[in-house]
This record gives C-alpha cells, structure tokens and sequence, in this order.
C-alpha cells in the first residue's frame, strides 16, 4: 500500500543519514529484494532488447518468475 507523506521522508532521512543516494521506498506489497529484482529485470528489458515490461508479457511471464525464484536469496 502507499505510504503517507511522513513515512516516506522519515525513510528519506534514514536514507540519507546512511550517505544513500538512490531512495526507492517499500511499497509494502513486495520485499525490497523482490522489489529490486523487479527493477534489475526491467532494465534488462532494455539490455536484452525485450518487449517493454516484459514480466507482463505472455512470451516473458514464465521467465520472469524463474529469474524471481532462481534470484531470491533462500
């Protein structure tokens, strides 16, 4: 769910406290491993020449659960 405007620069200044540059906030839907997994596929779909938001694609959608599940730390 989102996040109420505090939350999200509470997390900020915790980000920032931590000397973080990049600040993507939790969505509470996803952990962050799997949210960043999500990201890492997406830019691939540019490095791999994919369809956009491919993990939505019918050709894709079975190869992005087996990137999710053979890249989740166990």
């Amino acid at each position: 769910g989102a996040w109420m405007p505090p939350q999200v620069v509470e997390y900020m200044v915790q980000r920032l406290d931590k000397e973080k540059f990049y600040i993507i906030c939790p969505d509470n839907d996803v952990t962050v491993e799997v949210d960043n997994l999500r990201m890492t596929w997406t830019m691939q779909d540019i490095t791999e020449d994919r369809a956009p938001l491919s993990r939505w694609h019918p050709d894709y959608k079975d190869k992005f659960t087996q990137f999710l599940e053979a890249n989740k730390k166990k």
